[in-house]
């Protein structure tokens, strides 16, 4: 069982994250809001896709957070980012609550599996068309993942109490 100071750092650490997401979904919403009607030029396109690519390694840093911290175990190999994303959708019997349904888990591999294409690819191969539903559920996507961390975080705090 992980002491007191140990679940204190591991909310503050999430809070943090969180708080760089929602920097990024602001940015991102911002400058969707501006190029609503305009023409999408090379460059828009790349700096949305980079954001993008930030939000995967957001998630993906708490997701590692609550690996390392409560399941004391973080997947290794090839494909270890899917594994650790459906980790953080399973029920770890005495340890944790899952942090994500499994339905906000594919959506948010439809991110990751994203970040990977932007990658391995060359800027100038990314297209608006395939980027821009991604860039517009951006925001409620954000909304339902900041929802799961909330009550992830109340179980932590509950589990702070606990131990004093």
């Amino acid at each position: 069982m992980m002491r007191q100071n140990g679940i204190a750092t591991l909310r503050a650490q999430i809070t943090s994250e969180v708080n760089q997401l929602r920097e990024i979904v602001r940015r991102v919403a911002n400058k969707r809001q501006e190029t609503r009607e305009g023409q999408i030029d090379d460059f828009v396109v790349v700096g949305f896709a980079g954001y993008l690519h930030s939000f995967c390694n957001g998630l993906e840093n708490i997701f590692k957070l609550i690996a390392e911290y409560l399941d004391d175990f973080e997947p290794q190999g090839p494909s270890w980012h899917r594994v650790l994303l459906k980790q953080m959708t399973l029920e770890i019997q005495g340890l944790r609550p899952p942090l994500l349904s499994a339905e906000l888990a594919k959506t948010l591999h439809d991110y990751l599996e994203f970040r990977h294409l932007f990658r391995h690819s060359y800027s100038f191969d990314l297209e608006w068309e395939e980027l821009r539903d991604k860039v517009d559920r951006l925001p409620d996507t954000f909304a339902q993942f900041e929802l799961a961390v909330q009550n992830f975080i109340a179980f932590l705090k509950h589990l702070n109490d606990a131990t004093e």
